[in-house]
């Protein structure tokens, strides 16, 4: 069977794609690891290119952007700090 590989070049971080003949999806990522690649995908590709089942190593993966509840605690968190401490503030200040 055919696959292609998508990931990135582990050395120079540039985004890469390569087809390998394997007997099965892990085998190709094998090959793409051994050629110095990082695996972010692997498509099977044996019916002429158009992807029949993609699949990502490692799971699912979480958005970059992280939690709004942890973005909001923690904004909460510096407002509560400087809420608490604003006398000393304006005191350093000279106010």
């Amino acid at each position: 069977m055919k696959f292609r590989v998508i990931g990135s070049n582990r050395e120079t971080g540039a985004r890469t794609s390569m087809e390998f003949e394997a007997e099965s999806k892990a085998a190709a990522e094998r090959k793409a690891l051994g050629a110095g690649m990082t695996v972010t995908r692997v498509e099977d590709i044996s019916d002429g290119g158009a992807p029949k089942h993609a699949i990502v190593p490692g799971g699912s993966r979480k958005p970059a952007g992280g939690s709004g509840l942890f973005k909001l605690i923690v904004v909460l968190a510096i407002a509560a700090l400087f809420y608490v401490y604003r006398a000393k503030l304006k005191a350093m200040i000279g106010h």
